[in-house]
């Protein structure tokens, strides 16, 4: 994980978060012109970047899977989640069945998916860049935050640099959030733990 690789993985890694940014414009258009199913374009843009690090490395490394601490790893993980989930049930006024839904949603649509594309997938292959690790994170941080603009901007119905000046503190906790979860990845050597991190977090702030 976070190895240095030839300068073809920081290209294709720059490429793809221009692509990825591309969609959650066209996903913001799709969503303020009431257009529903604009999400699949979420779900082509993650199937893209599995077939790069496929095509590419023939393995998975690259997506933040390996075998290196695996049974610590989803040990940790699975207790996270199910504790976070246990934990929801007692304080949470919504029935069983909506936190269900509403837990298998953030945690296979948001941080599975965000943690393989961001802490996997584009932070593997910025390091064909031949810099220092750390700022290689931090250019991941960089683009990982600028990522919540786009369909942010038609969600909230502020698409103007105005709304970018008011999600500053929205973009240095992403900012922040990226740098703690590479350290994560880069201690445990997988990004499973991250997972079940990311889903915490985003999950008992929406149920509260």
């Amino acid at each position: 994980m976070y190895k240095s690789k030839d300068k073809s993985y920081f290209l294709i890694a720059v490429i793809y978060w221009i692509i990825y940014m591309v969609g959650l414009l066209i996903m913001g258009v799709l969503y303020k012109n009431n257009i529903s199913h604009y999400n699949i374009i979420y779900y082509i843009l993650f199937a893209i970047s599995i077939l790069i690090v496929v095509l590419k490395d023939k393995r998975v490394n690259n997506l933040g899977f390996t075998k290196e601490n695996i049974k610590q790893n989803l040990l940790v993980s699975i207790s996270l989640i199910a504790v976070t989930f246990i934990i929801s049930v007692f304080i949470s006024e919504y029935s069983f069945d909506k936190l269900l839904k509403v837990s298998f949603y953030y945690l296979f649509y948001i941080s599975l998916v965000e943690e393989v594309i961001y802490r996997g997938f584009i932070q593997n292959y910025l390091f064909g860049l031949k810099a220092n690790k750390y700022l290689i994170f931090i250019i991941g941080a960089l683009l990982f935050s600028f990522t919540h603009l786009p369909f942010q901007m038609y969600v909230n119905n502020n698409v103007s640099l105005n709304y970018v000046i008011e999600a500053l503190p929205q973009l240095l906790f992403c900012f922040t959030f990226h740098l703690i979860m590479c350290l994560i990845t880069y201690k445990r050597k997988d990004i499973t733990i991250p997972i079940a991190l990311h889903y915490a977090i985003d999950y008992i702030q929406r149920i509260l």
